[in-house]
């Protein structure tokens, strides 16, 4: 013989379970034995629906709506019931809603305790079927059992996911606006290249800078050499070599780069990007020269200050000297090329800026490279390298960086301005001043 059970479902079962046909039944352990499982809405349940049918839109409200509806198909059906699960277990619907609760079973004032009158009076009507009270509250569940009412308790995997609260919905109507802006707009890969574990470990000579009294007892060293000489023009010059030389012998050397890869997989090109390439700490950066061939013939010389200047009579970093530019006769600029802002650094600084009119996106990755510089004589330097895009369109600015880990082979500065002034030889006639060091 097939066997059945007979529940009475509380409101909650309609308002707060997962809809009917969705409910996985043989998961209460239950019902796990019966095949056929009726549920049956007495008067009490469908008065409760009723009522709470006319609120607002919230979930409450939308859910008595729908259950009012299920129940409303069944009193005016012909049918006596309804088919909710065909098989494994059968489920089916119907509406009792003749049954009256138990006269003195209980305090009927309480809604739940008419619900649980109405059981005692089925049960007692069928006392051959399994009738049982079908609940998730705690309070009837505490009634029944105290009443000698068979009850089956809902498992919390039945209930509906809970509503979002007011702050939540708001939460994801910002989120998904920000999503929908954020389509909208550029966004950057940033990548250090030759980084592990977000660090750029490398080695290179570190000098200092002289301090003020170190120059002026060289330049003390010059006078008395050469008492005669009234060239200011030549001892400023020396003054100036001398007061960036710490720059001048690390540039005689390779320096470690910071190599970085940027694309922009947004949906729209940047509209006036900016970059930034910063050295925080006691680091700076240059723009790798090494396709200049001016700059290659310079690296294969000794330092020197011939009198008058020339291209490489002065160090080119520092208070270098360049040949000068006419730039009304560049070529209009590409709006899709990156061009240093304001011009291209020719020596030593904190921050290496370029711009680009319109960056575009999903193209090829852009590469920007810079030498690393230390004012330092410590054997060890730790700093940092950022990277910033700024972008017309792009709300925030992107911000990547690496941290710089540099082992340092302090070279002694005052020895080598020592030896410059120590070479310094009286101008032959027609000719300069030839000061000069060798790389170390």
């Amino acid at each position: 013989m097939t066997s059945s059970i007979y529940l009475f479902p509380d409101s909650n079962v309609f308002l707060q379970c997962k809809a009917l046909q969705e409910i996985n039944w043989r998961s209460c352990e239950a019902l796990a034995e019966f095949e056929e499982i009726h549920l049956l809405v007495s008067l009490p349940v469908m008065n409760e629906i009723d009522k709470l049918k006319s609120r607002g839109n919230d979930r409450l409200g939308r859910r008595a709506r729908k259950a009012n509806g299920i129940i409303r198909d069944l009193v005016l059906s012909d049918s006596p019931q309804r088919i909710v699960r065909p098989s494994d277990p059968t489920v089916t619907l119907a509406e009792v809603t003749s049954i009256r609760p138990t006269p003195g079973f209980l305090d009927y004032e309480i809604a739940d305790n008419r619900i649980l009158g109405c059981v005692d009076a089925y049960r007692s009507a069928h006392d051959d079927r399994d009738v049982r009270f079908l609940t998730h509250d705690t309070g009837p569940m505490a009634t029944a059992r105290n009443q000698g009412v068979p009850l089956v308790p809902v498992p919390d995997g039945w209930l509906s996911d809970p509503e979002p609260s007011v702050a939540e919905r708001r939460a994801a109507q910002l989120e998904a606006e920000v999503k929908r802006l954020e389509q909208k707009q550029p966004r950057f890969d940033i990548q250090f290249l030759g980084t592990h574990d977000n660090k750029l470990r490398g080695q290179c000579p570190t000098a200092r800078s002289l301090t003020d009294s170190e120059i002026s007892h060289l330049l003390g060293q010059l006078r008395s050499r050469f008492p005669g000489s009234k060239d200011s023009e030549w001892l400023k010059d020396c003054e100036e070599m001398l007061a960036n030389l710490h720059t001048s012998l690390q540039h005689l050397s390779e320096r470690p780069l910071v190599e970085i890869a940027v694309e922009n997989h947004g949906t729209v090109p940047a509209k006036d990007a900016l970059i930034e390439i910063v050295g925080l700490g006691p680091i700076l950066l240059c723009v790798p020269l090494d396709d200049d061939d001016s700059y290659r013939a310079y690296r294969r010389e000794r330092i020197r200050l011939p009198s008058p200047p020339s291209l490489f009579d002065r160090r080119m970093f520092g208070s270098s000297i360049h040949l000068p530019m006419d730039y009304s006769k560049l070529p209009p600029r590409d709006p899709n090329t990156f061009y240093y802002k304001p011009n291209r650094p020719m020596e030593p600084v904190e921050t290496i800026t370029l711009e680009c009119q319109q960056w575009r996106h999903e193209t090829e990755t852009e590469y920007f490279v810079a030498e690393i510089y230390l004012d330092s004589e410590r054997p060890t330097i730790e700093g940092t390298i950022e990277c910033r895009i700024h972008a017309e369109n792009l709300p925030n600015p992107a911000i990547s960086h690496v941290t710089v880990q540099i082992a340092g082979q302090p070279v002694d500065v005052v020895e080598h301005a020592a030896r410059m002034v120590a070479q310094v030889t009286p101008r032959p006639h027609g000719r300069s001043n030839d000061f000069s060091i060798s790389p170390f």
